[in-house]
């Protein structure tokens, strides 16, 4: 059931990714993330009036431990100021994976955050809490570039 799962958010995220490329509003970007770790992140952003949706990838460099999370974000825009520059809240769970020596480990999660975007650039605060034992929640950070 959980690998299920799993594989269901895997595949989700990987549609909303793909079926956003046609369309002309749709933005995409890249930054660095920092959860426990340092990291880099690729994001789209599909907009819905004031919501959006922004499927993120992230890739924590780690030694000798392969660490990435996949993120599916539901954002709203509280304001606009300036020339469409947001700031918005959002939410959404989240998949962590560590793969290390052979062995792989898969945790769910929920992401509570906000962000801000001025021109190009965006910069995200998040709270993260994983389902899982001796897991607690954890702050991290985004700052990036959307094209």
């Amino acid at each position: 059931m959980k690998d299920t799962i799993k594989n269901i958010l895997f595949i989700t995220i990987l549609l909303c990714c793909f079926s956003s490329v046609g369309k002309s509003q749709v933005s995409f970007g890249g930054g660095l993330t920092y959860l426990n770790e340092v990291g880099i992140q690729v994001r789209s952003v599909i907009p819905f009036d004031r919501f959006n949706l922004i499927p993120k990838v992230s890739y924590y460099i780690v030694d000798d431990v392969t660490s990435m999370s996949f993120e599916l974000d539901a954002s709203y825009d509280l304001l606009t100021f300036g020339d469409d520059n947001p700031v918005y809240l959002f939410s959404g769970p989240a998949l962590y994976r560590n793969s290390s020596n052979g062995n792989s480990i898969s945790d769910f999660g929920i992401n509570l955050g906000a962000g801000l975007q001025v021109s190009h650039i965006y910069g995200e605060i998040k709270y993260t809490t994983l389902f899982c034992t001796d897991c607690g929640g954890q702050i991290g950070f985004s700052l990036g570039y959307m094209f």
